[in-house]
């Protein structure tokens, strides 16, 4: 009972402490919390979830009975690794990236460019204009909707094949090399770099 104001109060659930530490069973006994010594606090909820928010970090993580665990980050960044050993991360921007257990990558950006990352390293990017660009060990190459490509390879050569059938190379210097038409069998229709047409 409160003695200074006349009535009594019924306890909303079961205190007790520790060290520094105290426990709080809610009164429906749903709900543990732990509050630590430096501000810490960890939820234990009936349906299994345990909350742990880190005070000094601003960190929120919550472990889930099906084995994922989320981490809330104070920018706004939320890290999900799920049981299959995938990690999904949603970027304050709206921005997605998951990294699978066999090391394949697929991220997401808000501006709709889809970029994925096979096991052996080879990037290919898809962007919202309809552009792709492929990105392997030996090149990178950009690949336009009416069929032209763009390849850089690693030794500095680069190489344009445009949709007509124009093909343009360059040397690792970026001195023009070959700027022939082929027809479509794969002969020389015209040769621009000799100026001659076949």
């Amino acid at each position: 009972c409160n003695v200074l104001v006349g009535a009594c109060s019924v306890s909303s659930g079961i205190n007790a402490e520790y060290g520094g530490t105290t426990k709080h069973i809610s009164a429906d006994g749903r709900l543990v919390t732990m509050t630590f010594f430096n501000g810490d606090t960890k939820k234990t909820y009936q349906d299994g979830r345990v909350v742990y928010q880190f005070l000094k970090d601003g960190i929120t993580q919550t472990q889930r009975p099906d084995g994922s665990e989320t981490t809330l980050f104070p920018t706004g960044q939320e890290e999900t690794k799920k049981p299959d050993g995938s990690i999904h991360i949603k970027y304050p921007d709206n921005s997605t990236k998951i990294t699978y257990s066999n090391g394949e990558e697929k991220s997401v950006y808000n501006d709709g460019t889809v970029v994925t990352v096979d096991r052996t390293g080879q990037k290919l990017i898809l962007l919202p204009n309809g552009q792709r660009e492929v990105h392997t060990a030996s090149f990178k190459r950009r690949e336009y909707p009416d069929g032209t490509t763009k390849t850089v390879f690693n030794d500095g050569r680069q190489e344009t094949v445009h949709s007509n059938g124009r093909i343009r190379k360059k040397d690792a210097k970026g001195n023009l090399v070959s700027d022939v038409v082929l027809n479509k069998a794969g002969g020389v229709v015209v040769d621009y770099l000799n100026r001659r047409a076949a």
